[in-house]
């Protein structure tokens, strides 16, 4: 396998990294909330990670996440790993942007959950935002993503 060694990052600049200072919560299966948005260049390559702990209203409502931005993408690729239960896991997988990732379950309100999302987006012509969002799977039942979740984004 060909691996390609990246010399060239820019200093500090290139590695960004954010926490939530507060909770966020969405109880609509239809509106997107953002988690993170950063710009990203014409022709640039990004890749990032993201650690969600969730919780949601219900044991049967879970985390649906989603990465959105520029068209004309080279190449778009997002996992997310997700706690569905205190045993049970999903490994979900898109190519494109605005594909739900969808899990299917919680721990409930009394158990808080990790998702890790990560994905490479290698951008087209077109500049814009990368912006990865949340939005509970079932309408009228929140899904609350806890303070202290964090990301990290690495331009390369």
């Amino acid at each position: 396998m060909a691996w390609q060694l990246q010399t060239n990052l820019r200093g500090p600049s290139s590695l960004r990294v954010g926490r939530l200072r507060a909770p966020l919560s969405n109880s609509s299966n239809s509106v997107w909330s953002p988690v993170f948005s950063v710009a990203i260049e014409p022709q640039a390559c990004l890749s990032f990670q993201a650690w969600l702990y969730a919780t949601a209203a219900a044991s049967g409502t879970g985390l649906v996440v989603s990465l959105n931005g520029p068209s004309g993408a080279a190449a778009v690729i997002v996992t997310m790993l997700t706690g569905e239960s205190a045993t049970n896991l999903r490994n979900l997988s898109a190519t494109s942007y605005d594909t739900p990732l969808i899990g299917t379950g919680s721990g409930g309100s009394n158990l808080t959950l990790q998702s890790q999302v990560n994905g490479t987006v290698e951008n087209g012509l077109s500049g814009g935002n990368l912006e990865l969002r949340f939005r509970s799977e079932v309408n009228g039942s929140a899904v609350n993503l806890a303070r202290g979740s964090w990301w990290q984004v690495l331009q390369h």
